[in-house]
């Protein structure tokens, strides 16, 4: 299933959201962030074909949640911040977690490597337990 923009944002799709980051102004490092998060989004469609994964976007990161409700918080963040890396952050689940809300975080350095993090997080996270193509990508992973 494509990832799908929160029903709690409205006002655009996520595809949407990032063209127009794109298309901000003339500085080209919103182009490049813009055009990086739409690379990303093609990418979650191409490895998940029945996972439900719901976006909502604070500021240019995307946060990705197991359901469609922004109540029940997000899992994994994504962004990108001009360069060539995808900056990850996770929710560790609190019974790993060493102190409340602890979050991790990593950079993956390329857009191909940046599917073997989002499943590392996805399936650290909890957020999607025993999900078939969460295991997939991580068979292809080294971690």
């Amino acid at each position: 299933m494509p990832i799908q923009r929160s029903s709690d944002q409205k006002r655009q799709t996520l595809r949407e959201f990032y063209i127009e980051l794109k298309n901000y102004d003339s500085n080209p490092v919103w182009a490049t962030r813009g055009q990086a998060m739409l690379d990303f989004l093609d990418l979650i469609d191409q490895n998940f074909k029945q996972t439900k994964i719901w976006g909502l976007t604070s500021h240019d990161t995307l946060l990705l949640l197991a359901e469609d409700n922004w109540e029940s918080g997000w899992f994994v963040a994504i962004s990108n911040i001009g360069t060539t890396g995808y900056h990850f952050e996770y929710r560790m689940p609190e019974h790993k977690s060493p102190w409340p809300n602890a979050i991790v975080k990593g950079v993956a350095p390329t857009i191909q490597d940046s599917m073997g993090y989002l499943a590392i997080a996805m399936k650290e996270s909890e957020g999607w337990p025993d999900n078939k193509e969460v295991n997939k990508l991580l068979e292809g992973t080294a971690h």
